[in-house]
């Protein structure tokens, strides 16, 4: 029996790039991936190029050839941009609103898309649920924020089904993790905040092998899924665990702001829906999907 297909958009992003290798290692994935590209399709890639999301034929298309059981949608900015850049920030609405006229048209039953655990803003004293209010304190997270509305309004308006995934940290694609690979042995030590209780910042992260397997299988849920959902493994972790993890040198940074300290997301309605994915993932863990992604060419 032919696997089902799910549409990613966003193939050259960042997690989007990670998935990809992740996607090599477990060979035995329960689905087909479809990557899309801005202009280049990868040789050997099962994909379909989709440069400009207002013209909606590319995804019919597609989804005409291989129909879809969903979408993904992680396309952001075509060029970087600081999270405080408000005028860049608002492509994460723009393209959003375009991804889901095409699916309407197209066909396409489900749709999930990318937010982040920014649209909760500084931490609390407990990891955040997803009916917490929102503050968020960056352009990039009111994006996002924005784009959840936006993306809400206009699935229950054409019929769809939609869930805007609040992802934690991604293993690689973080700022953590993601500029370790181009560390060298002569660079300092980083400097890493610690507390008073001798931990470092602790956050919910998860590696890109988990990640995958976690949006395959909300994908092809044959559950209804909320309309928002937190998105990582349910076991935050210490920034210092995984420096360590992944034998980075750091220094510690002594910090007093407790409020920095937790910045945590509370994923239990995402493990009851995912019984057949490992999130209870640790630091090293964390850092040996990350590691294996790196081996990847």
């Amino acid at each position: 029996m032919p696997r089902p297909h799910i549409a990613f958009l966003g193939a050259s992003g960042r997690i989007g790039r990670l998935l990809r290798k992740a996607e090599r290692i477990d060979g035995d994935a329960n689905a087909q991936i479809v990557w899309q590209f801005r202009d280049h399709l990868p040789l050997g890639t099962k994909g379909f190029l989709w440069s400009d999301f207002s013209d909606p034929r590319p995804l019919i298309t597609a989804q005409s050839k291989t129909p879809f059981a969903a979408i993904l949608v992680f396309t952001g900015p075509s060029q970087p941009a600081g999270k405080d850049d408000a005028k860049a920030m608002q492509a994460h609405i723009s393209l959003v609103d375009q991804a889901i006229t095409a699916a309407a048209l197209a066909g396409v039953p489900r749709v999930l898309v990318a937010s982040s655990s920014a649209v909760y803003g500084a931490g609390k004293d407990r990891a955040f649920r997803e009916e917490d209010a929102l503050a968020p304190i960056n352009a990039y997270g009111m994006a996002k924020a924005e784009m959840e509305d936006l993306a809400a309004r206009r699935a229950s308006a054409e019929g769809i089904e939609l869930c805007a995934l609040r992802i934690g940290n991604v293993a690689g694609a973080d700022m953590l993790l993601g500029n370790a690979s181009a560390r060298t042995e002569d660079d300092p030590p980083l400097d890493l905040d610690i507390f008073p209780d001798g931990a470092g910042p602790r956050r919910s992260y998860i590696g890109p092998q988990t990640l995958l397997k976690t949006l395959i299988a909300l994908s092809l849920s044959t559950h209804p899924l909320p309309a928002r959902l937190n998105l990582s493994s349910t076991r935050p972790v210490e920034m210092n665990a995984l420096l360590d993890a992944a034998q980075i040198s750091w220094r510690k940074r002594p910090k007093s702001d407790l409020a920095h300290q937790n910045i945590t997301l509370d994923c239990s309605t995402l493990a009851a829906l995912c019984t057949g994915v490992d999130l209870e993932s640790t630091a090293r863990s964390i850092v040996a999907e990350w590691a294996s992604c790196l081996e990847q060419t």
